[in-house]
């Protein structure tokens, strides 16, 4: 009986050993950045530069495209693929600016700056600029009708979801969080499934 107990004894010792190893190990990595003292909230904790600025660079690059989707949707005689393709897009990009400001505000970081996009989207910070069409060709796009708006708008978001592309392959690299990691990811997919279906419907226009 008493080799029982303590054999039992030095098993539950083991086991609190290999707990405490085990938190210490899982706080190191987001220390820097204030910690998280719940598991549940580890996730947003952890991040780094590279996750920063991916978010408000990708923020800015997806509010141009929805407001690229809107000015396109607003006119008539717009072919119906890329009629569809806009709305598409619109759908995918919302719901993931929403989401990376609220990383954002979860990181404590200010997204004030980003909530613009319009005329100046083509000026602001260097990461944001890949892609980005200029507010000049804003303008070209904002005055054309029917097929020269459809030829117009595929031209610039081909070259705008390039941009998308090469940050998101960017971030994956030198990014840290596992949610915009992810996003990261969806990214490369989704938009280079888009641009191959914009150049099929701009050869065919």
């Amino acid at each position: 009986m008493r080799k029982y107990t303590i054999t039992k004894t030095l098993a539950t010792a083991a086991a609190a050993t290999l707990i405490v190893s085990g938190c210490s190990q899982g706080s190191s990595s987001h220390d820097s950045h204030g910690g998280s003292e719940s598991g549940s909230s580890q996730a947003s904790a952890q991040f780094n530069d590279a996750d920063v600025t991916y978010a408000e660079g990708m923020i800015m690059h997806h509010q141009q495209a929805v407001e690229m989707s809107d000015i396109i949707l607003d006119k008539s005689g717009v072919n119906p693929d890329v009629v569809e393709m806009a709305k598409q897009i619109k759908k995918a990009q919302g719901p993931e600016i929403k989401e990376m400001q609220t990383w954002l505000k979860d990181w404590g970081q200010d997204d004030s700056g980003h909530k613009g996009h319009g005329g100046d989207s083509g000026s602001g910070d260097e990461m944001s600029h890949d892609g980005m069409v200029s507010p000049e060709d804003i303008k070209k796009l904002k005055a054309a009708d029917g097929e020269q708006a459809s030829t117009l708008f595929l031209d610039q978001m081909i070259e705008h979801h390039q941009g998308a592309v090469k940050m998101a392959k960017d971030h994956r690299r030198d990014g840290e969080n596992p949610d915009a990691v992810e996003l990261s990811k969806n990214v490369i997919s989704d938009q280079n499934a888009e641009i191959k279906e914009m150049r099929t419907m701009r050869d065919s226009l």
